[in-house]
Protein backbone atom coordinates (compact mmCIF):
# COMPACT_ATOMS: atom_id res chain seq x y z
CA UNK A 1 0.00 0.00 0.00
CA UNK A 2 1.33 3.74 -0.69
CA UNK A 3 1.52 6.43 1.22
CA UNK A 4 -1.75 8.12 0.32
CA UNK A 5 -3.12 5.17 1.61
CA UNK A 6 -2.10 5.52 4.54
CA UNK A 7 -2.95 9.59 4.48
CA UNK A 8 -6.67 8.34 3.41
CA UNK A 9 -6.94 5.67 6.12
CA UNK A 10 -5.95 8.56 8.86
CA UNK A 11 -7.95 11.04 7.41
CA UNK A 12 -10.89 8.54 7.60
CA UNK A 13 -9.68 7.45 11.44
CA UNK A 14 -10.17 11.55 12.25
CA UNK A 15 -13.33 11.86 10.28
CA UNK A 16 -14.95 8.61 12.16
CA UNK A 17 -13.64 10.59 15.61
CA UNK A 18 -15.39 13.84 14.53
CA UNK A 19 -18.55 12.42 13.84
CA UNK A 20 -18.52 10.67 17.61
CA UNK A 21 -17.87 13.67 19.29
CA UNK A 22 -21.05 15.57 16.89
CA UNK A 23 -23.54 12.29 17.99
CA UNK A 24 -22.05 12.67 21.54
CA UNK A 25 -23.03 16.26 21.55
CA UNK A 26 -26.57 15.64 19.56
CA UNK A 27 -27.11 13.16 22.59
CA UNK A 28 -26.45 16.12 25.45
CA UNK A 29 -28.62 18.65 23.67
CA UNK A 30 -31.75 16.46 23.88
CA UNK A 31 -31.06 15.55 27.30
CA UNK A 32 -31.27 19.48 28.32
CA UNK A 33 -34.40 20.01 26.31
CA UNK A 34 -36.08 17.29 28.15
CA UNK A 35 -35.45 19.09 31.46
CA UNK A 36 -37.19 22.08 29.97
CA UNK A 37 -40.42 20.41 29.11
CA UNK A 38 -43.03 20.12 31.75
CA UNK A 39 -45.43 17.06 30.43
CA UNK A 40 -45.21 13.89 31.03
CA UNK A 41 -46.17 12.81 27.73
CA UNK A 42 -44.22 15.19 26.02
CA UNK A 43 -41.11 13.81 27.70
CA UNK A 44 -41.65 9.62 27.28
CA UNK A 45 -41.72 10.83 23.41
CA UNK A 46 -38.91 12.63 23.85
CA UNK A 47 -37.35 10.04 25.77
CA UNK A 48 -38.13 7.85 22.73
CA UNK A 49 -37.28 9.96 20.15
CA UNK A 50 -33.54 9.91 22.37
CA UNK A 51 -33.43 6.25 22.50
CA UNK A 52 -33.93 5.78 18.67
CA UNK A 53 -31.20 8.08 18.41
CA UNK A 54 -29.07 6.40 20.90
CA UNK A 55 -29.43 3.06 18.92
CA UNK A 56 -28.82 4.62 15.71
CA UNK A 57 -25.58 6.19 17.09
CA UNK A 58 -24.60 2.80 18.92
CA UNK A 59 -24.73 1.18 15.65
CA UNK A 60 -22.93 3.49 14.05
CA UNK A 61 -20.84 3.53 16.67
CA UNK A 62 -20.39 -0.23 15.90
CA UNK A 63 -19.55 0.31 12.16
CA UNK A 64 -16.87 3.19 12.64
CA UNK A 65 -15.38 0.75 15.51
CA UNK A 66 -14.87 -2.36 13.18
CA UNK A 67 -13.81 0.05 10.38
CA UNK A 68 -11.38 1.40 12.95
CA UNK A 69 -10.65 -1.72 13.65
CA UNK A 70 -10.01 -2.86 9.72
CA UNK A 71 -8.12 0.23 8.98
CA UNK A 72 -5.41 -1.10 11.92
CA UNK A 73 -5.38 -4.80 10.82
CA UNK A 74 -4.47 -3.15 7.37
CA UNK A 75 -1.60 -0.93 8.65
CA UNK A 76 -0.15 -3.96 10.93
CA UNK A 77 -0.50 -6.11 8.24
CA UNK A 78 1.60 -3.70 5.86
CA UNK A 79 4.23 -3.42 9.05
CA UNK A 80 4.49 -6.78 8.76
CA UNK A 81 5.15 -7.03 5.03
CA UNK A 82 8.08 -3.96 5.58
CA UNK A 83 9.54 -5.57 8.36
CA UNK A 84 10.01 -9.23 6.20
CA UNK A 85 11.11 -7.25 3.31
CA UNK A 86 13.41 -5.92 5.34
CA UNK A 87 14.64 -9.25 6.62
CA UNK A 88 14.86 -10.39 3.61
CA UNK A 89 17.22 -7.56 2.44
CA UNK A 90 18.93 -7.85 5.35
CA UNK A 91 19.56 -11.56 5.10
CA UNK A 92 20.61 -11.01 1.34
CA UNK A 93 23.15 -8.04 2.31
CA UNK A 94 24.73 -10.69 4.86
CA UNK A 95 24.98 -13.71 2.23
CA UNK A 96 26.73 -11.20 -0.52
CA UNK A 97 28.81 -10.02 2.49
CA UNK A 98 29.76 -13.10 3.49
CA UNK A 99 30.32 -14.14 0.11
CA UNK A 100 32.55 -11.44 -0.93
CA UNK A 101 35.01 -11.83 2.08
CA UNK A 102 34.78 -15.24 1.38
CA UNK A 103 35.89 -14.36 -2.50
CA UNK A 104 38.18 -11.88 -0.73
CA UNK A 105 40.14 -14.60 1.36
CA UNK A 106 40.28 -16.81 -1.50
CA UNK A 107 41.77 -13.95 -3.92
CA UNK A 108 44.12 -13.45 -1.19
CA UNK A 109 44.93 -17.24 -0.81
CA UNK A 110 45.48 -17.61 -4.50
CA UNK A 111 47.94 -14.68 -4.85
CA UNK A 112 50.12 -16.20 -2.48
CA UNK A 113 53.10 -17.95 -3.84
CA UNK A 114 52.97 -21.66 -5.10
CA UNK A 115 55.97 -22.57 -2.63
CA UNK A 116 53.69 -21.02 0.19
CA UNK A 117 50.54 -23.20 -0.90
CA UNK A 118 52.81 -26.00 -0.72
CA UNK A 119 53.77 -25.98 2.55
CA UNK A 120 50.62 -25.31 3.93
CA UNK A 121 49.01 -27.96 2.26
CA UNK A 122 51.74 -30.57 3.06
CA UNK A 123 51.39 -29.33 6.53
CA UNK A 124 47.57 -30.16 6.97
CA UNK A 125 48.42 -33.30 4.75
CA UNK A 126 50.65 -34.20 7.56
CA UNK A 127 47.95 -33.67 10.10
CA UNK A 128 45.96 -35.85 8.29
CA UNK A 129 43.32 -33.55 6.82
CA UNK A 130 41.81 -34.71 3.66
CA UNK A 131 41.22 -33.21 0.43
CA UNK A 132 37.81 -31.37 0.83
CA UNK A 133 39.52 -30.39 4.35
CA UNK A 134 42.26 -29.08 2.96
CA UNK A 135 40.68 -26.88 -0.03
CA UNK A 136 38.22 -25.40 2.63
CA UNK A 137 40.30 -24.38 5.15
CA UNK A 138 42.95 -22.96 2.66
CA UNK A 139 39.92 -21.30 0.70
CA UNK A 140 41.28 -22.78 -2.86
CA UNK A 141 39.48 -25.21 -5.21
CA UNK A 142 39.87 -28.83 -4.36
CA UNK A 143 41.59 -29.71 -7.97
CA UNK A 144 44.55 -27.44 -7.03
CA UNK A 145 44.58 -29.19 -3.56
CA UNK A 146 44.70 -32.36 -5.56
CA UNK A 147 47.13 -31.24 -8.03
CA UNK A 148 49.85 -29.98 -5.36
CA UNK A 149 49.34 -33.04 -3.64
CA UNK A 150 50.05 -35.20 -6.71
CA UNK A 151 53.00 -33.16 -7.59
CA UNK A 152 54.52 -33.22 -4.26
CA UNK A 153 54.34 -37.33 -3.87
CA UNK A 154 55.49 -37.09 -7.13
CA UNK A 155 58.49 -35.03 -6.77
CA UNK A 156 59.27 -36.70 -3.03
CA UNK A 157 59.22 -40.19 -4.44
CA UNK A 158 62.17 -38.70 -6.98
CA UNK A 159 64.07 -37.34 -4.57
CA UNK A 160 63.81 -40.41 -2.24
CA UNK A 161 64.99 -42.68 -5.49
CA UNK A 162 67.89 -40.43 -5.49
CA UNK A 163 69.02 -40.82 -2.27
Amino acid sequence: MAMHDVKYLIISLITIDIFMVVACVYIIRKIRLIQNIKSLEDRINIFKSLLNDADRVSGSFSEQIKTKYNIIKKLNSQLDRRIDNINVLLNRADMILSYNQKKGDQADRSAMPISIKQKEIAKLDSKGCNLEEIAEKLLIPKGEVKLILDLNKKTTGVKNQKN
